[in-house]
């Protein structure tokens, strides 16, 4: 085998057809749109499961105040302001992920040319 020397020109790739060159495109589209959705997929679950987590510590810890205590905490959400703020975000989050999800409206026109309507 010999091998190339520094001279020779690089191999080209061959030109491709209009019809080729919009199919390419398409899947290289195609592939950063599944890239962008697993990601936001990704982080959408990792939100929720945080909320959940809140969720069961908020209320774990109103059980055990609740057993500790003769008095019933009426006002839960008065006496831990800052998780009802965290939840918050994490909510404003959640939401925000969703609307990346879904960049369309119920009705618009899909990849195919159709509608769903």
């Amino acid at each position: 085998m010999e091998a190339k020397t520094l001279g020779s020109p690089t191999p080209r790739k061959p030109v491709l057809s209009v019809s080729a060159r919009k199919i390419k495109d398409n899947a290289a589209d195609w592939h950063n749109l599944i890239l962008k959705w697993e990601a936001l997929n990704d982080r959408g679950f990792a939100i929720a499961n945080n909320i959940a987590n809140m969720k069961i510590s908020l209320l774990s810890k109103d059980e055990t105040e609740l057993e500790s205590s003769s008095l019933a905490s009426e006002n839960a959400e008065k006496m831990h302001p800052e998780y009802s703020r965290e939840l918050e975000t994490l909510c404003e989050e959640l939401q925000a992920t969703l609307d990346g999800l879904m960049p369309f409206p119920a009705g618009s026109p899909t990849c195919t040319g159709g509608s769903s309507a």
